[in-house]
């Protein structure tokens, strides 16, 4: 499954580093929600607690948030004293079915004295991070693997050339060990793998 994240659009204006927020109104209550990028634990506590301190007058702050680390992905978050499931089981898989990861999303109610009943507090938990992903655009995170290939001296030009035609964005040369062979250590996206042993098939020891 592909994996994406989401980058703001141009001309928005932060508040708390965010990338995009929006406010949707229900009954009353305001449901303000803000992303963020992140790529770990830290850097979300933080986003949390500034939001957190911002808003000491809401009734719930919730978050979700999830990462990559390592290609294992990373998921946390809090309701906050809401229902079991009504503030972010939805939005969980809206992210999962999308892909969408590397973000936290922070969503700030104040409460407008009605009760809004399960059913129609997910949904506008759910809509209100929705309005704050559309907001947003989405750009796909390739996955890297590292790969060995061996191959004698006078094939080495000919492997750079080829990498450097059709895989300028798509492969990444670590380093070449020079004995009575040549060994070269690459990075590699993962879904060109199979199109790359193919071109130097030819060439490989």
């Amino acid at each position: 499954m592909k994996n994406y994240i989401l980058i703001n659009k141009e001309n928005y204006k932060s508040k708390y580093g965010e990338i995009s927020s929006s406010i949707v109104e229900e009954k009353k209550s305001k449901f303000i929600s803000y992303i963020f990028n992140i790529s770990d634990d830290k850097q979300a506590l933080e986003y949390i607690d500034i939001v957190k301190k911002e808003n000491k007058d809401a009734r719930h702050v919730v978050y979700i948030y999830s990462y990559l680390n390592n290609n294992v992905l990373n998921i946390k978050f809090s309701d906050d004293g809401e229902p079991k499931g009504t503030g972010t089981k939805a939005i969980y898989e809206l992210l999962t079915k999308e892909g969408i990861t590397n973000i936290l999303i922070v969503i700030v109610r104040y409460f407008g004295g009605i009760l809004l009943g399960a059913g129609l507090l997910s949904r506008t938990y759910l809509n209100s991070a929705r309005e704050s992903i559309l907001l947003c655009d989405k750009k796909e995170i390739f996955k890297f693997v590292e790969k060995e290939y061996t191959f004698k001296y006078h094939m080495l030009d000919k492997i750079k050339n080829i990498i450097n035609k059709n895989f300028k964005d798509d492969i990444i040369i670590l380093d070449i060990n020079y004995t009575d062979i040549i060994s070269i250590n690459l990075k590699i996206k993962s879904d060109k793998v199979t199109e790359f042993e193919e071109l130097i098939k030819e060439f490989k020891l």
